[in-house]
């Protein structure tokens, strides 16, 4: 980058509103019809019009408005001043225009003498001249801390007057005027310089300027006229510039200034020495921003998904090829039912492709209750809880809203799977807080815990990141480990895979040519295995085919946390078929009886069916079903029994997993306890 050393340019510019192509037609119309024509009361027409149109925002206006709006009232003034019907507003129009800019000098080719000298005296009823002179010129005038244009002759109300003049790089000048009627006082502001000051222009506007790693703001607006002799060089129209940013105190040494914007590379400059030292004005080449876009794809395999990137909507998916700005985004994709959420990075250049699922959504209520020790650290953690969960979509608490207000709009808009309340336990002195989890169902589960304590969030965030399988690869046999023993031991073997060569009672040595010492290790290599799975034993290899085993919830862990259990296995329901939907409504039920809901969880095993007859199985449910009868009371005996005997025509039917203990005698024994 090349600097360029150019004249101080003025540092400042206003915004002006909108050139009105109609206003400005009405204004030139009703010249041309006095000028031209003689049409006293046309012209009048118009410039009247003119005036109800901008007088009523006079204070908002832009100079060349202003301008606009003064000779207009000039111009009224000259006309009702022929008209003996208006010629009393005359000395009304005089009167406007000194109220709106006594400094507006009368246009004397179109204002008679009389006119001139009324007006005169007008103005020196009620205003003194001061005349000032300004050393650099091109700085910023304040009269009375409103800001002013730098002219050189300019009228002020009678009474004191604080009048103060400043410069980018230079130390600024007060002075205090007193001012009487025929007053005719001259200031002279020369100002002392103090640093270097930058100029700069950018393309294109709101690129943030920092300095030496510090904000200074934005380049916005845009460049006017003056810029045209930055702007052709390049190839480049003075409007698509950024209007001038100027750095107005450069400190002695070198310096790095530094720009950026979304979707822009950012962009370094290093200032040699030269630029503060000696103190003086620099003006930059204009400096262009080159865009910086990557692509997004995001597709899911369930329905009904909506993309949105940090809040803003970019459709329902798939959304294949997004162009979008390089950097971070909060990435959230909204289901019917749960949500997707992840922090990504977009690289420039590069196409970032995810397949998502909904996860179950876990709305946090807020903090309840008054201060205590630790209050402010405690819910800062609680805030950003979401970033240590992987199996949830966290949803930060709304500021200022109340948990019971917050609690009934999720539960309208069921927006939500889960929520999250904390509030401390009314000890003497506040020492821990509870925390609970529930459905919006009402299915919850709380843990008390110390703010204080240097992870106290740990114990709640592994639970809620702890999601038990319900169906797991298997190989249709059952091993246990065995002190001395060369590998896990085969316990028991359904029989196509003792048909294909399995042998009962013998270690296993290989799995996929890999030796192994423990069932967990076995368990490990079929999660990752392809099939056929290959078993060595001593006396040969045999070769399985993978299946998939369905698996209980565990109920009582203390590891776990049931409502969000509950919710995932809700959500799994929302997408599954067959022996998916029916396992999973099994394991929903399991869940509800760990909530004592013996009602609802009877409701869901009625309307479940498996077709397996061995392993977790349709005698499983069963079995549950008459255990939920039981709880319900004697009233429901009869049912109970009924449930046990279909339980009874399922031999190889067991709880928990494959391997677990086998429900019949389990179901004889309760039929047996009822009789």
């Amino acid at each position: 980058m090349r600097f360029r050393h150019l004249l101080f340019i003025p540092l400042f510019c206003v915004t002006l509103w909108g050139q009105d192509p109609g206003l400005n037609d009405t204004f030139l119309q009703a010249k041309a019809l006095w000028a031209t024509q003689g049409d006293r009361e046309g012209a009048t027409a118009r410039f009247d019009s003119v005036v109800a149109t901008l007088a009523p925002r006079a204070a908002g206006l832009g100079p060349e408005w202003i301008q606009m709006l003064c000779e207009s009232y000039n111009w009224l003034a000259v006309l009702d001043d022929r008209s003996a019907q208006n010629k009393p507003r005359t000395q009304v129009r005089l009167q406007a225009l000194l109220d709106l800019n006594p400094d507006f000098e009368l246009d004397r080719a179109l204002t008679s003498q009389r006119l001139l000298t009324l007006y005169d005296r007008m103005k020196g009823e009620k205003y003194a001249l001061v005349k000032l002179s300004y050393s650099p010129e091109g700085g910023r005038l304040l009269v009375d801390g409103k800001p002013n244009p730098p002219v050189t002759r300019k009228f002020l109300p009678f009474g004191t007057h604080k009048l103060t003049y400043s410069r980018p790089g230079h130390a600024t000048s007060d002075v205090i005027l007193e001012l009487a009627p025929h007053d005719v006082k001259s200031t002279d502001f020369k100002l002392t310089r103090t640093a270097s000051t930058i100029t700069l222009y950018v393309q294109p506007s709101d690129i943030e300027i920092l300095l030496d790693g510090q904000s200074l703001g934005f380049a916005t607006g845009k460049a006017g006229p003056e810029a045209a002799s930055l702007a052709i060089p390049p190839g480049l129209r003075p409007e698509e510039l950024s209007g001038p940013f100027v750095i107005p105190q450069l400190t002695p040494g070198k310096h790095r200034l530094e720009l950026r914007a979304s979707c822009f590379r950012s962009k370094v400059l290093e200032l040699g020495a030269e630029f503060a030292t000696p103190p003086a004005d620099h003006t930059l080449e204009p400096i262009r921003m080159d865009p910086s876009k990557g692509t997004l794809s995001v597709s899911s395999p369930w329905p009904g998904g909506e993309l949105f990137l940090s809040g803003q909507s970019r459709g329902p998916l798939p959304v294949a090829n997004l162009p979008v700005c390089s950097g971070p985004y909060d990435l959230l994709v909204r289901f019917p039912v749960g949500a997707f959420f992840r922090r990504i990075d977009v690289e420039e250049g590069k196409t970032l492709n995810l397949e998502v699922q909904p996860k179950p959504r876990l709305a946090f209520l807020g903090l309840e209750g008054g201060d205590f020790t630790g209050r402010a650290r405690f819910l800062a953690q609680l805030e950003s809880l979401g970033d240590r969960l992987q199996q949830l979509t966290f949803l930060p608490a709304h500021a200022g809203e109340p948990a019971a207000e917050a609690l009934a709009r999720l539960k309208a808009s069921r927006e939500t799977e889960l929520v999250l309340i904390a509030r401390p336990v009314p000890d003497a002195v506040t020492h821990r807080v509870e925390l609970i989890v529930a459905t919006l169902d009402g299915e919850e589960e709380s843990l008390v815990l110390k703010p204080l304590e240097q992870d106290p969030l740990g114990s709640l965030a592994a639970r809620l990141n702890d999601v038990p399988p319900i169906q797991q690869p298997g190989l249709g046999f059952s091993v246990l480990d065995i002190p001395g023993e060369s590998g896990p031991w085969v316990l028991a073997a359904s029989e196509p895979a003792v048909k294909a060569g399995l042998q009962v009672g013998r270690p296993i040595l290989q799995v996929q040519g890999k030796s192994i010492l423990s069932a967990q290790e076995l368990q490990n290599l079929l999660e990752s295995s392809k099939e056929p799975v290959s078993i060595r034993q001593a006396d040969g290899t045999t070769v399985l085919p993978v299946q998939t085993e369905s698996l209980e919830i565990p109920l009582g862990s203390k590891g776990l946390c049931y409502p969000a259990v509950l919710a995932h296995l809700r959500l799994q329901y929302a997408g599954a078929k067959g022996d998916k939907a029916n396992l999973i409504k099994l394991n929903m039920a399991l869940v509800l009886m760990q909530f004592r809901k013996y009602d609802k969880a009877i409701e869901l095993l009625r309307d479940a069916r498996l077709s397996a007859s061995s392993g977790v199985s349709q005698g499983t449910i069963d079995y549950h079903t008459g255990f939920c009868f039981l709880h319900l009371g004697t009233t429901y005996q009869t049912e109970a029994m009924q449930a046990f005997g279909q339980a009874l025509k399922y031999p190889q039917s067991t709880l928990l997993g494959p391997e677990g203990p086998l429900v019949a005698p389990l179901a004889k024994q309760a039929l047996a306890d009822l009789k």
